[in-house]
């Protein structure tokens, strides 16, 4: 079996696997990310390892758990991210996002490895601009709640500057990858692509069409922030009538990004990449909209919403397919390095999966393997594990 020259990773952050209708779901449409299911392996096993954001990304960029030692923070000094490796063998890397978090303490030196990235303002917390737009056109026109009642947030001002869907981050984010591939991914005979796009988190802030696709009747300013609580019904922090309102809200941006993401596909489809490129779609964790009456993701049991998540992976030379062995996001840095031929250096934890060679004995195996690593590790350092 041949291996591709390129690789693109798809991350969409807080993607609920439960939801998508590649996975069973009817509850919203996803009919793009159904679109690359159709010529993809899918995974059916493939759960969380770190999280919730930087540790994931950790997962995927290092291929070491950041778990058990460390909640979030940065690639470490004694570590090589795969761009770091790529670098050095010459294959362009690039990252697209609109992921405040990446340029925060603790996720400040993900992209500093890539040979080239673009960020795309104004997503959650991104301090991008400091008053309001005066002409006042933008996404306000449709009222909905700040994060925090009573104080401005970053969103609250960034929001203003949104004047059409395409002003939204991400739908911002999928157009610039569409047009990265056109103007730039045929020039390179060997690439890898990391879009890194933040929706469907929240705020789960959409213009029409896709505000009232799923809540028609809502009348008041939209929820676009989910409470992180437990026992949130029972407990009175939001209403039945909120708490269906808001889970909503979490479809029409599924919904949308779904939307653009469909522009991507068309690029593919386009320049002609499936002949001679892997592309994986994935995502970090996903988010509790009432299930066991919990929303956000408040510290609680890894519950199959939030820790059993999608995995999709198109390669050329495999047919599309159901692969129920068990997988983490660890083994999306084995698989890269893996069809790059790369070495790394540090103590990783993955195995590759793609085309998934390895029967599902063979991989617990692999996995039971990467636990004693870490129990060791643990039981070198001292700590009590």
């Amino acid at each position: 079996m041949s291996k591709p020259k390129r690789a693109i990773v798809l991350l969409l952050d807080s993607l609920n696997r439960h939801m998508l209708g590649c996975y069973g779901g009817t509850e919203f449409s996803t009919p793009n990310i159904d679109r690359l299911a159709a010529r993809s392996q899918r995974f059916t096993n493939h759960y969380t390892g770190s999280l919730p954001c930087m540790p994931a990304r950790h997962d995927i960029l290092c291929g070491a758990l950041d778990f058990l030692w460390k909640p979030w923070g940065s690639v470490e000094l004694w570590e090589r991210p795969v761009t770091y490796e790529l670098k050095r063998q010459g294959v362009i890397t690039k990252l697209i996002t609109d992921h405040p978090h990446l340029f925060e303490t603790g996720g400040e030196n993900y992209h500093t490895d890539f040979f080239a990235w673009d960020y795309l303002r104004g997503h959650e917390s991104d301090p991008w601009k400091t008053r309001p737009d005066p002409s006042w056109q933008g996404a306000p026109a449709m009222p909905a709640g700040t994060k925090y009642p009573g104080k401005a947030s970053a969103y609250d001002f960034s929001r203003t500057f949104f004047k059409a869907e395409a002003d939204y981050p991400g739908p911002k984010t999928m157009q610039a990858t569409a047009d990265w591939l056109k103007d730039h991914g045929q020039e390179h005979e060997s690439f890898f692509l990391f879009v890194d796009e933040f929706d469907p988190h929240e705020p789960f802030d959409t213009p029409e069409p896709w505000a009232s696709l799923y809540d028609r009747d809502w009348t008041g300013e939209r929820i676009i922030w989910p409470p992180y609580s437990t026992d949130t019904l029972k407990n009175g922090v939001i209403t039945e009538r909120q708490a269906h309102h808001i889970r909503q809200n979490y479809g029409a941006k599924l919904s949308m990004i779904d939307h653009w993401l469909g522009k991507v596909l068309d690029a593919l489809d386009n320049g002609g990449f499936w002949d001679d490129t892997m592309v994986i779609l994935c995502t970090d964790h996903g988010h509790y909209l009432g299930e066991k009456d919990i929303f956000g993701k408040p510290r609680v049991m890894q519950y199959e919403p939030i820790g059993h998540t999608p995995l999709l992976i198109y390669h050329p030379e495999a047919a599309p397919n159901v692969i129920s062995s068990l997988s983490t996001n660890v083994d999306l840095h084995a698989t890269l390095t893996d069809l790059f031929d790369l070495n790394v250096d540090h103590v990783t934890h993955g195995r590759s999966i793609a085309p998934a060679r390895y029967s599902w004995i063979k991989n617990t195996s692999a996995r039971l393997g990467c636990w004693r690593d870490i129990w060791q590790l643990g039981s070198n350092s001292g700590w009590p594990l």
